[in-house]
């Protein structure tokens, strides 16, 4: 993989979280309806590895839009998700895919969670995140101060190895599954702010943009078309 390595929502950065360099956490709800924040991602996997920044907005259980960008904040790639469906746009291509949300997140961020799992691992309240539609399955566990260190399930895991100071939700997660390895360092977070119109409905594609298969999206995606 090349420098510009994709990694894989439509929303502003965090303004603070940028100027300062410090990550900002905004209040924490007893109910987390949205979750909106960004981070820098660092991703390996067979053939090379790379990096990105990605901005993200999540609507547990099954809605969240991702953005990876590069370093002058433009879009390398997006990422819609719609309960078991998932659109990746590549717009300096003009292609996207749409297919299945475990597919389409493996290739993209190696790590195929759903909506509801992604937050329960930025919080660290799976049960709290999802609602009543917790993620099951899971074998997590916690340190000693009772807060949730790390997890397991069917060939993904992953691991706290950092929080926000006095808080327990993650600071810096590293993770690995059979699509690969990296960690997740987050710059910022805040919860239940309206997402505004038409952020999360399903991507419009242009006309001009080409619809390809999955396997032609990696093979884009890695630079080797």
């Amino acid at each position: 993989m090349k420098g510009r390595f994709a990694v894989g929502a439509a929303i502003l950065l965090l303004a603070a979280a940028c100027r300062t360099g410090r990550p900002i956490l905004g209040p924490i709800p007893e109910r987390i309806e949205s979750i909106r924040g960004e981070a820098s991602l660092r991703l390996a996997r067979t053939g090379g590895a790379g990096r990105a920044r990605l901005a993200f907005l999540l609507q547990p259980p099954g809605r969240a839009s991702l953005e990876a960008l590069d370093p002058l904040n433009r879009t390398i790639f997006r990422v819609m998700i719609e309960g078991e469906t998932a659109t990746l746009i590549v717009p300096s291509r003009r292609a996207y895919w749409t297919g299945a949300r475990t597919e389409v997140l493996a290739a993209g961020l190696g790590f195929p969670l759903s909506v509801a799992e992604m937050a329960g691992m930025l919080c660290g309240r799976w049960a709290s995140a999802a609602g009543p539609d917790a993620p099951v399955g899971w074998d997590l566990t916690r340190d000693g101060q009772g807060r949730i260190g790390g997890g397991r399930r069917e060939g993904f895991s992953f691991r706290v190895d950092e929080f926000f100071p006095r808080r327990p939700i993650p600071r810096k997660i590293v993770f690995a599954s059979a699509d690969g390895s990296g960690a997740l360092t987050v710059r910022g977070l805040s919860f239940n702010i309206p997402a505004g119109a038409g952020a999360l409905q399903p991507a419009a594609i242009p006309l001009s943009f080409v619809r390809l298969t999955g396997a032609e999206m990696q093979r884009l995606l890695r630079d080797e078309d």
